[in-house]
């Protein structure tokens, strides 16, 4: 891919499910694959390489239940559940030689999707009323995009840890 910002400010592409400028003040950029330029001129008129990079973000609403298999020093429980994921930030981007240029965000990402939440918990209590945990996690996400070539299905796995502490 090559990627220029022109002086029009129409722009073109050759990426599916991206909307070139977005929420953005870029509007002036064009995206043409490096194929279809083989009629350029020169030495190394197009030597640089550039990479498309997308950046998601999430708030994520958790409802999960625990099952307490073992409760004594070093406890296990089976964790259950659900979350809603609200999209909170769709970016795309060009880099090249260490430049990055706001292109846009894509147009097939859902702005709410639900994730089932799957995973098992330890905790190894301190006293009475301070346990550490540590939560291997598998989530597997559902409704996330529209209008997706293949049959891609996202999930994650996520290693969660922190303190609770009793009152």
């Amino acid at each position: 891919m090559v990627v220029f910002q022109t002086l029009s400010a129409s722009s073109s592409s050759s990426l599916q499910n991206v909307e070139i400028g977005g929420n953005s003040v870029v509007s002036n950029v064009s995206i043409i694959s490096r194929d279809n330029l083989s009629s350029a001129k020169g030495p190394d008129a197009f030597a640089s390489n550039t990479s498309i990079n997308q950046d998601m973000g999430y708030i994520e609403v958790p409802l999960e239940i625990q099952y307490a298999l073992t409760n004594k020093k070093l406890g296990v429980n089976l964790i259950g559940g659900f979350s809603s994921l609200f999209l909170s930030n769709n970016e795309i981007f060009s880099e090249t030689a260490g430049s990055r240029t706001l292109l846009g965000e894509a147009s097939n990402i859902n702005k709410v999707s639900y994730s089932a939440n799957f995973g098992i918990g330890l905790n190894y209590k301190f006293s009475k009323k301070i346990d550490l945990n540590l939560e291997p996690m598998f989530k597997y996400q559902i409704n996330t995009f529209n209008n997706t070539s293949g049959d891609f299905k996202p999930y994650f796995i996520g290693v969660y840890t922190g303190f609770a502490i009793k009152f």
